[in-house]
């Protein structure tokens, strides 16, 4: 029966034979899956800006810029951030957290709303945190109706009401809402679904529904 410094050498190539061939392959996979995402953004982006910047972080987050957006922003940024199939033990404990692919939308607009507001799932991984801050600012719960998974949480005479609306249409947008903030401070306008099914979802209509929410988040 062979010793264990006889196996240490096979064994540790084998181990970074499997790291090195897992990264290669996850990697892969979210550059495809990026091209995927890229071709379908490309059929909505126009909708809100001419010129859009590429630049992908890392092999896991695919960032899109638009320096000069049509109004009613001024300008937009668009993160696909994908699981992190790369790395084994990453990717593990992501998918047990309960991590995604995800797609979030940031918008700074022309002018700031008059009132803030968070809408989120709880259980998202982004969203861990946020009832408790919004409790810490003492900001007002609203109910949604009709969405059991989603809280809500306002700032200002006109969140409560814009709560309901606002989240109508960012869950129509696109796939399933994780969060969607209004801030006066900037980003103004930021919101996180998990990564729709490009092949029922139009990305004209995903932009098109964010340029109707952010213009009556700036109007109320």
């Amino acid at each position: 029966m062979p010793d264990l410094e006889t196996l240490a050498l096979p064994l540790a190539t084998l181990a970074a034979l499997v790291v090195v061939g897992w990264f290669a392959l996850g990697t892969q996979a979210n550059v495809r899956a990026g091209d995927r995402v890229l071709k379908w953004l490309r059929d909505g982006l126009p909708l809100v800006g001419e010129k859009t910047t590429l630049h992908w972080m890392g092999s896991s987050v695919m960032q899109l810029k638009i320096a000069k957006a049509k109004a009613p922003f001024r300008n937009i940024e668009t993160l696909v951030v994908f699981e992190p199939r790369d790395v084994f033990f990453l990717w593990f404990i992501a998918r047990l957290q309960g991590r995604r692919d995800l797609m979030i939308f940031r918008g700074v607009l022309n002018a700031a709303p008059s009132f803030e507001l968070e809408v989120f799932d709880p259980k998202g991984w982004t969203t861990h945190n946020t009832e408790r801050d919004m409790k810490k600012k003492n900001w007002s719960p609203v109910a949604l109706t009709g969405q059991p998974a989603l809280q809500a949480y306002f700032s200002g005479a006109a969140g409560a009401e814009a709560a309901k609306t606002l989240t109508a249409l960012a869950t129509r947008a696109g796939g399933t809402l994780v969060r969607l903030s209004i801030h006066r401070d900037v980003p103004n306008v930021e919101a996180h679904w998990l990564l729709p099914n490009l092949q029922t979802v139009a990305a004209r209509d995903f932009f098109s529904n964010m340029r109707e929410l952010s213009e009556q988040a700036m109007r109320s």
